[in-house]
This record gives C-alpha cells, structure tokens and sequence, in this order.
C-alpha cells in the first residue's frame, strides 16, 4: 500500500510504539487519529505529528469499550473521508497470577486480546463498506511465540493476537483487507519503566544483549502496511535488529 493520503487509527498512541508509528506514518503522509486513553500522551503525540509536517487528531478511546472503538474509526471517516490502515496496539502487561493480587490477569485478555479482536472486527466491517481494501497490523509479542514463566497470562493474550491475525490471512483475496501481526522482543517503552523495577530492565538489557527503540517497531509496522505481498504475516523484531516474516509459527 501506497501509505501517502491514507488515514490511520491508531490506539495506544499516546506513547511507545503507539507513537512512534503515528509519527512514521505521518512522515510517509499519512493522517492519524490518535486513539489512546491517556488524553495528555496523545496531545504530545499529535504536537509531535504536527512537528513532522503531519496532520493527526486526539481521540479519547478505551479499548474495552466498543463504542469507544468504533467512535475512533468513525473519527477518521468524518475528519478524512476515509480511513486505511488500523494499527491495534495497545496493550498492557504486569501479573501475579498464583500471588494475593492475581486480580489483573483478566485486565491483560480484556485489553491485549479481546479489544484487538474487537477493533480488528469493527475495521474489517467498514473497510469491507468502502470496497478499497486496507491494512491492519495487531501488537503481538515475541512472548506470544515463546514460552514467558513470568507472564503467563499476557503470553497467553499475545499467542492468541497471533493466531488470530494469521487466521484471517484469507481476507486478503477476499475482501483486499490483509491482517499481519508484529513481534517484539523487549521494547523500551513507559510500560517497562511502569513497575520501577529498573534492576530487572538492566538484567533483561544484558540477557538479550540490548533493547527495542519504538522506533524499531513503527518500521516494521510500515513495513508490514507497504509490502502488499503480507497477509497473516507474522514480523519478530528482535534486540538484534533483525526482522524475519514466518506465515508458519514453528516451536
């Protein structure tokens, strides 16, 4: 897809990867809503897209929310006519499933699976309305492709953002609508600092050898929106840098 003069709805884009890719896109000549929950992140993100000569507008959006959800598409059709591209990305991580606040677990399926399911729904209704075809691309995580003791949980929420967006490759003849799906590895984002457990983000820095920028992420995301020849694709980003596309999710 050519990305310039499309439109964009992005959620979580108040900041992290979220943002990154708001900007990236804007770069390319994309016009983005920003959908995020955190009002004064995605004002900073909509300064940042205006200061890359980008056109973006902030949309309160809580993902567990379907009308939340529909009402960020509806923004862009009503501000640009259209919308394109769907980039599903918020997400949330954190866990203790066996401990005595075990309550949260729910919370990472309800905002890492279940609204990216749901937003993946609501873009593949209207894109189907328009007859144009689009690109959706959902925020995985290299933790939905390998085994994560840790997080269990937000593991579990990742695998099924995976499958889910290699199930629907079948839209691309169908429908011109292609779904992929990206991978990180470790990403050095607000959610990681969140906890303040900053002797574990140094462990993890020398376990893996490095760490993900946003940035990294948001040219996989462009990556994934411009390649037409992607549909159920799945992108791992790793520390390294290196990016490798697998149709087939191999142990």
């Amino acid at each position: 897809m050519e990305i310039q003069g499309t439109a964009a709805v992005i959620s979580g884009a108040g900041s992290g990867i979220g943002r990154a890719t708001a900007v990236a896109l804007a770069k390319r000549g994309a016009r983005v809503i920003v959908a995020d929950i955190n009002e004064a992140g995605g004002a900073e993100t909509v300064d940042l897209v205006g200061a890359a000569g980008g056109i973006a507008i902030y949309r309160h959006c809580d993902v567990t929310r379907t009308e939340d959800l529909a009402a960020a598409f509806a923004s862009a059709v009503d501000h640009f006519g259209r919308f394109d591209i769907a980039f599903n990305n918020a997400g949330i991580g954190g866990e203790d499933l066996f401990g005595d606040d075990s309550g949260d677990w729910q919370r990472i399926i309800d905002i890492n699976l279940t609204a990216v399911i749901d937003a993946t729904r609501i873009a593949v209704r209207e894109l189907r309305k328009g007859g144009r075809g689009g690109v959706i691309v959902n925020t995985a995580s290299m933790g939905g492709l390998l085994p994560m003791p840790v997080s269990p949980v937000y593991a579990a929420s990742k695998a099924g953002v995976v499958n889910f967006s290699r199930s629907l490759a079948y839209l691309a003849p169908e429908a011109r609508i292609r779904v992929n799906a990206i991978c990180p590895s470790y990403v050095d984002t607000p959610l990681v600092h969140r906890d303040g457990n900053e002797e574990r983000l140094e462990e993890t820095k020398r376990m893996l050898g490095g760490i993900l920028q946003p940035e990294d992420i948001a040219a996989g995301v462009v990556e994934l929106v411009e390649d037409d020849s992607r549909a159920g694709a799945i992108m791992r980003v790793t520390v390294r840098g290196g990016r490798d596309y697998a149709r087939e999710i191999r142990p």
